[in-house]
């Protein structure tokens, strides 16, 4: 029986203190796998972080000669998966990938991104290397397109701050029912929050079904759960595809949901130079606008 993986171990004798100081500031700058005091404090709930031998405890303070120890990164542990993804961007703090649709990013199943990259942070040789990728944002399961995932802890809090600031620019790409106008801003709230996309059309057809359908470019300014499916519906322009918001709306089935993240932009978390990412439009969504205009002029 193959026996278990062992954690990783970090440890950090204290040297340099004038005086004392509490533990978790000290932890948060001694082990930069930690970070910041929000993690030295889960590493001690979940009893990872040991001062002089002992379990560590909130109120501790360490001085001159004290010894920590740290154990696991507190990232759980998940199964390899066997799935190619491309790769869009990497370097030693992040990697992008493009997402095929019907896989999760991540959470408790396996057919993950995650999983899939779980052996990639392995050669790492930085201080704060994570034990694998950890994705900073999420798209839906049926949705394909760009994701961001962090290989060191700097990066992932730095990276993890972006998005919650709106500092990282998002553009997606949907083929949707209708001649939708050329262009415009949709500001309605989603589950009851306020939530704002701006569109831009790109190209339409006519079709014999659906009278148009129309290939947009979607930048949403807030980040609500399905924004961009719940907005386009609200407007009377359902993603193609989109069974869960269909109802009795006909749409094209079989071919998943035509709605792709194409494009980030965003400055790098540790070098903080202009990340511009961006991957083609699918090829198969100019080819159901070419397939329902050929219907159309039978």
């Amino acid at each position: 029986m193959a026996s278990k993986k062992q954690k990783k171990k970090w440890t950090h004798k204290v040297d340099s203190l004038q005086g004392q100081m509490d533990l978790l500031s000290y932890a948060a700058k001694a082990f930069p796998i930690l970070g910041s005091k929000t993690a030295v404090k889960k590493a001690i709930e979940s009893g990872r972080l040991f001062l002089n031998g002992q379990p560590a405890k909130y109120g501790d303070r360490v001085k001159n000669g004290a010894f920590l120890q740290l154990s696991g990164a507190g990232v759980r542990q998940v199964k390899k998966l066997s799935i190619d993804l491309e790769i869009v961007h990497e370097d030693d703090h992040m990697i992008v990938v493009n997402k095929p649709s019907g896989i999760a990013v991540n959470g408790n199943r396996n057919k993950t991104v995650e999983n899939a990259l779980v052996q990639v942070n392995q050669a790492n040789k930085l201080e704060d290397a994570l034990p694998r990728p950890i994705a900073v944002h999420r798209i839906d399961v049926p949705t394909s397109g760009l994701v961001i995932l962090a290989k060191t802890k700097r990066a992932l809090i730095q990276l993890s701050k972006a998005f919650q600031e709106g500092k990282v620019q998002k553009e997606y790409v949907a083929v949707v029912h209708g001649a939708i106008s050329a262009e415009g801003t949709i500001d309605l709230p989603v589950n009851r929050k306020s939530a704002l996309t701006h569109y831009q059309k790109v190209d339409e057809a006519p079709s014999r079904i659906f009278e148009a359908v129309s290939l947009v470019k979607l930048r949403p300014i807030t980040g609500r759960t399905h924004q961009l499916r719940i907005h386009l519906k609200e407007i009377g322009h359902l993603i193609v595809g989109d069974k869960m918001y269909a109802e009795d709306q006909k749409t094209i089935l079989g071919k998943g949901l035509f709605l792709a993240a194409c494009s980030l932009q965003l400055d790098h978390p540790i070098t903080r130079q202009p990340l511009s990412l961006s991957i083609p439009i699918p090829p198969k969504y100019k080819r159901v606008l070419e397939r329902e205009a050929a219907r159309f002029d039978r």
